[in-house]
């Protein structure tokens, strides 16, 4: 099991933000630094930012991510490469996609081929805290359970 990020301390949720834009990455982290709203009891958000695909599937490959923000303006394909790459892990993160242009179409093609969710840019605080608190929960409840330190459990399996 890959371990969270070296020097996090426990109690963190990483968050990958794939995107080339340097302003995408400090408007989601003002968002979780700021909101009031909380993803999971004593838990803290870690932004950890990539501006390519590449530093991105290194970031997955090395640690234990469960939630990854993935820009499809910039970089099209970026977040089915994300989830292909991620596939075959024993707790794959939820690929939450971000575009200005997200209709019904989009909408309907990122939940088809497997991602968590599509987010419209520009952000809303709200929409992005309850997406983010949504893929939380749900991988939370598929891969791992945190202990009262905050440190991540396999999920039980009942035997």
């Amino acid at each position: 099991m890959r371990e969270p990020p070296a020097g996090q301390p426990a109690g963190t949720i990483t968050i990958l933000s794939l995107s080339a834009v340097e302003d995408e990455h400090a408007v989601l982290e003002q968002i979780f630094r700021d909101s009031s709203l909380t993803l999971y009891p004593n838990c803290r958000v870690a932004l950890r930012r990539s501006p390519t695909l590449a530093s991105a599937l290194a970031a997955v490959r090395d640690c234990r991510i469960p939630i990854v923000v993935c820009d499809r303006d910039g970089q099209s394909e970026a977040w089915r490469k994300i989830l292909q790459a991620t596939k075959g892990f024993s707790a794959p993160p939820c690929v939450i996609v971000t575009s200005r242009l997200a209709d019904d179409r989009l909408w309907a093609e990122v939940l088809n081929d497997g991602a968590f969710d599509l987010l419209a840019k520009p952000f809303d605080k709200s929409d992005v805290i309850r997406i983010v608190h949504s893929a939380w929960v749900r991988w939370q409840n598929r891969y791992g359970l945190t202990d009262a330190a905050g440190k991540f459990e396999e999920p039980s399996t009942g035997t």
